[in-house]
């Protein structure tokens, strides 16, 4: 039987849902979604929570407990009735639950249409995500430690990392490249620190990106101002920066970080630029340093190889080539969506 309707929850409306939308139409899956952040009841959301904020600056509850937890009205059990109403109304062949929050857990367990879940966030309670993942016919992860612990407790688990969505990330041809650096994404101590060493090897640097303004500790008030240009840069936007830029920085959130890749690098290929990337144990699951990015392990590796790039003494053509033609062949929504399609049809057929 074929795939024909596909409800997906997620913590809210980011573009990962149009892009798994998108391609979906192309094989006649119709698709709706259910966002957590949008499923509270205003009787939470007004009265509950912020009593539960104050009992939790009083210490006198928990950071993940609530003190409403009896009542219909509180987060989890009305979301729980909200989903159970969506697939009511719905009736999805496949429930796609995209993960960040666990959400559901008790309509999950109810429920015989077959399900899927995906984490694409980092550092989950690992004791629940064991739990919830085995509510689910197949679970996919970003971070291979995951699957290896998942499997270990005897569920089906796989890995899937993030992909692009080429058909908004794609070279521009003869675009003037008047940009030296960009680097976009949230501030954090790791990413400071390689983008001031960046800064060191030229400061034609374009920065979006939110908390950097309030958190800065290295850059001065007049050099942040001069390279921040916003707080938030998407679709049509960002491939077209990400084709000016002569490199573009992959700085995970943390440093060293060990095993899952976040979506840049899957982007900033797609859009046959030049990634400059520290590297979770994940990115060589996919791509070749000196191949199809350039991999550094330190600040001062950084600066060297920005100085090195930008002087011609790394010919880059062929690199950036190389990295677009590898997430073509395997790493886009179109591939992740026909996973899905086939793991669909492979357990109908049982």
């Amino acid at each position: 039987m074929p795939l024909k309707k596909v409800l997906i929850t997620f913590v809210d409306n980011f573009l990962i849902l149009s892009y798994i939308e998108r391609e979906f139409k192309k094989y006649s899956v119709e698709v709706e979604f259910f966002t957590t952040n949008n499923s509270g009841h205003w009787i939470n959301r007004f009265f509950y929570k912020k009593i539960n904020k104050l009992a939790k600056s009083l210490h006198l509850l928990s950071d993940d407990g609530d003190l409403f937890r009896w009542s219909k009205f509180s987060i989890e059990p009305y979301r729980d009735s909200m989903l159970s109403k969506k697939i009511a109304q719905f009736h999805p062949d496949l429930i796609l639950c995209i993960q960040g929050h666990q959400v559901g857990k008790n309509v999950l367990k109810n429920i015989k249409i077959p399900k899927i879940g995906w984490l694409v966030e980092p550092n989950p309670n690992l004791e629940d995500l064991i739990e919830f993942s085995s509510l689910f016919d197949l679970y996919l992860s970003y971070d291979s430690e995951v699957v290896d612990l998942l499997k270990s407790h005897q569920i089906n688990a796989d890995y899937q990392s993030h992909v692009a969505f080429d058909a908004d990330f794609f070279p521009i041809p003869n675009i003037e490249k008047d940009i030296d650096v960009l680097f976009y994404g949230s501030w954090s101590p790791w990413r400071e620190e390689v983008l001031f060493a960046a800064y060191q090897a030229t400061n034609n640097i374009a920065l979006y990106g939110s908390d950097w303004v309030k958190n800065c500790r290295f850059f001065s008030k007049n050099e942040l101002q001069k390279i921040l240009k916003g707080k938030e840069i998407v679709g049509d936007q960002l491939n077209r920066i990400m084709n000016r830029s002569k490199i573009v920085l992959g700085i995970q959130r943390l440093k060293k970080a060990t095993t899952g890749l976040d979506t840049r690098a899957f982007d900033v290929l797609a859009s046959s630029s030049l990634l400059l990337t520290d590297a979770p144990k994940d990115l060589f699951r996919h791509f070749r340093d000196k191949k199809d990015l350039i991999i550094y392990e330190n600040t001062q590796q950084v600066m060297k190889a920005i100085e090195a790039i930008l002087s011609d003494q790394i010919k880059v053509d062929s690199i950036r080539q190389s990295g677009r033609e590898v997430v073509l062949k395997q790493l886009t929504y179109k591939n992740f969506c026909q996973k899905i399609l086939d793991f669909y049809s492979q357990i109908t057929r049982i």
